[in-house]
Formats: C-alpha cells, structure tokens, sequence
C-alpha cells in the first residue's frame, strides 16, 4: 500500500466528496485486513462526532464489528477515538436511530420551508442524558450526512 492517493481519489478529497477521515479509515481498515479477514467489508462514509467516529457501511455491519468486536475495537485503538458502526440501507430513519442510540429516537420528518426541505429528528426527552455528544454536533454530524438542514427536538 502506497501513502500517495491516486489522481481521483486526491480529487475526491479537494472537492470534498470524501473527507481526510474517509482516507484515514479506509488506510486503517487495509491495515486490520491483514490480521483480520475483512475483504468483504465496505464502508460509504464517516461523520466526525468529535470523541465518537461513526462509520456508515452499506454492507453487513457485523463484519466491520468483527467477531467479539475485533475489528472495531482496533479501528478504535487506531484512531485513538469510540467507534460506532451504522448500516445505512437506504432507510435514513434506522441509520439515525442506530446513530443515536442507546438514545431513542421518536421518529424523523420531513418538511419544507423558503423552498428548502429540512429534517426534524424526534428524539424522546428522558434519553437525552444518553446522548454521547452533544446536540449541536450531532445536529451539523447529521447534517452534513443527509445534505439536508437538521432540527433536533425532544418530545
């Protein structure tokens, strides 16, 4: 493995379709796949909760969890940060429910204002102490993953 990106994957990353964390996790995940057969593991894209990285994979999660949490424990120890793995299958409300947790969310809506769509994420008031960051990062974490504006309430 080179430390060079290649011309489109260095173009990925100055037009920010992929994130230097994106470029750090996957070098990370090469690495544990020498020690830990994870070829079939995929990943779509990490949000920086600050102390917590949360790694989207469109694939089976349990393989980027490892058996006993192998392989989540080393993406952890590399990082130097908690590791929480999502499966987005194209079902936004379970990914975020997953991201919250053990946080429960309520549910997530849609809605239009001044011609922009944004989205109210529901989170049950008695599990806010169970957030492992606080609102406003997970509001702009969320954000910047759906593309869309992001209000969090408790209700």
């Amino acid at each position: 493995m080179t430390e060079r990106l290649c011309p489109n994957c260095q173009q990925k990353l100055a037009d920010g379709s992929v994130s230097k964390l994106d470029v750090e996790v996957s070098k990370i995940l090469y690495k544990i796949n020498e020690a830990h057969n994870i070829s079939n593991a995929s990943f779509s894209k990490t949000i920086d909760f600050g102390k917590v990285v949360v790694i989207i994979t469109d694939g089976e999660a349990g393989i980027l969890i490892g058996r006993g949490g192998k392989v989540v424990s080393a993406l952890s120890s590399a990082l130097g940060r908690r590791v929480r793995i999502v499966r987005f299958d194209g079902d936004p409300k379970r990914a975020v429910a997953d991201m919250l947790a053990p946080a429960r969310l309520c549910g997530i809506n849609s809605y239009w204002t001044e011609g922009q769509e944004r989205v109210k994420v529901r989170i049950n008031p008695a599990d806010k102490q169970k957030l492992y960051v606080d609102e406003n990062t997970l509001r702009m974490a969320i954000k910047h993953w759906m593309g869309k504006d992001v209000e969090i309430v408790f209700e």
